[in-house]
């Protein structure tokens, strides 16, 4: 893992826990989106920029449809089994409330993708060039944890009990990502996730 790494995290966490605690002064859903989806912006464009500076292929961050099957599987895969731990042996909490489906559509397509691509795309990878897979898988889970708790909107998130849930599944997207080298695992469980466990008004 590089320097310029450990800086982006630390900047973006730090953009993270500024503008997400001071999106109860707006009150329209769209803006707060919009202002909201500012650190993820960083975590696509870093990503991105840093891949095309370093003249790599954007198949190293998970851009790839080999395997898409397989990424399928373990999407699939990884959803149900949170969504069953979830709902019957974790207390059944909703990740977030919408007026329909299609907001819901919107906002976790664009979480689970930008989130992914920096975690499990960039970090994960480049932890694992690092620390070798076992603590690569472990280090970018742990920060993928860790950045949560700037979501201050949401105190479930500074529960050490919810870090740990957050902690365990990102293990397993991280996993999901190992065994494809694909986005589509991790990004896709990530969605299903969201999805299912909402509510809609």
């Amino acid at each position: 893992m590089k320097k310029i790494d450990i800086l982006a995290f630390i900047f973006i966490f730090v953009i993270s826990w500024f503008i997400f605690d001071k999106l109860y002064l707006f009150s329209n859903i769209y803006i707060k989106w919009g202002i909201g989806s500012i650190p993820l912006l960083f975590f696509i464009f870093y990503s991105v920029f840093i891949t095309f500076q370093g003249k790599e292929s954007f198949s190293v961050l998970g851009f790839t449809l080999k395997n898409w099957l397989l990424a399928v599987i373990w999407g699939i895969g990884v959803s149900l089994i949170i969504i069953i731990l979830n709902k019957y042996f974790i207390h059944n909490q909703s990740l977030a409330n919408f007026d329909s489906l299609g907001l819901g559509i919107i906002y976790w397509g664009f979480l689970s993708f930008s989130q992914e691509i920096f975690f499990r795309g960039y970090l994960q990878k480049n932890l694992e060039k690092s620390f070798g897979n076992l603590l690569g898988l472990i280090f970018a889970s742990c920060l993928f944890a860790f950045w949560h708790i700037t979501i201050r909107f949401s105190p479930v998130w500074m529960l050490p009990f919810s870090l740990l849930k957050v902690f365990l599944v990102g293990l397993l997207w991280g996993l999901s990502f190992q065994k494809t080298k694909s986005l589509i695992a991790p990004c896709l469980s990530h969605f299903l996730i969201g999805i299912f466990l909402s509510n809609y008004f």
